[in-house]
């Protein structure tokens, strides 16, 4: 049985998938389309979405670009299982995997894409072709406090040159705000919905990212990077 998008975030309690839906990541379809936009894609490439959830963008890109063979991976066969009922989800491979251990041949693939969820840099380059992109959505150090070039240095070990950026941060700054205000506003219905325990821990959370952004000790944005 595939569950839907709504019963997902009751079986699991996490506030992520109540705040963020379907496009699990900062800036949802519109930083999905930027990203789209810039990864050089063309008919008969293979992308691969790694960590996808429920593989919204996968589907995206794969109802967007004729001919375009998209894998979507992720260690929850239940997500999985629930994209593949979504719209577009016929056009996409599902493949169960942790992104850190990738069952794909070395040079599968011409876009490697990761959008707020793990990202190996070393994996995710192995099974990037010789020529290829990868885009990313993530949370990277703000220049103000640097780490902001070892950052780019991690990438660039492995042969991976940024070819666009997007800022992000006071997107995603709003988007925790807007979650933690969601939370506390319709605290029962949270608490049934996560357990007392759990709603705590949720709020917590979403107390300290808003902290954080608010801080400047993170940023956000999207990344393109090329190589080859």
């Amino acid at each position: 049985m595939a569950y839907t998008l709504e019963q997902l975030g009751e079986r699991y309690g996490a506030w992520w998938i109540d705040a963020l839906g379907e496009h699990n990541h900062i800036g949802g379809l519109d930083s999905t389309r930027w990203l789209l936009d810039r990864a050089g894609l063309r008919p008969g490439d293979r992308m691969l979405d790694s960590g996808a959830f429920v593989g919204a963008a996968a589907r995206h890109a794969a109802t967007s670009i004729p001919g375009l063979r998209v894998v979507a991976t992720d260690m929850n066969p239940e997500f999985l299982q629930a994209g593949r009922e979504m719209e577009g989800g016929h056009a996409v491979d599902w493949v169960t995997a942790a992104t850190e251990r990738l069952p794909f041949a070395s040079a599968s693939f011409q876009s490697v894409w990761a959008l707020d969820t793990a990202m190996p840099p070393r994996e995710l380059a192995r099974v990037a072709a010789p020529r290829a992109t990868l885009c990313l959505c993530c949370e990277a150090p703000n220049d103000n406090r640097g780490g902001a070039e070892a950052f780019f240095e991690e990438w660039e070990e492995y042969g991976w040159r940024l070819s666009a950026h997007r800022a992000l941060s006071l997107e995603a700054t709003n988007t925790w705000r807007k979650a933690e205000a969601d939370v506390v506003w319709r605290h029962t219905f949270y608490e049934e919905r996560y357990g007392k325990r759990g709603y705590g821990g949720q709020l917590d959370l979403l107390t300290s990212l808003v902290q954080m952004y608010e801080r400047g000790e993170a940023g956000h944005g999207l990344y393109v990077f090329s190589r080859g």
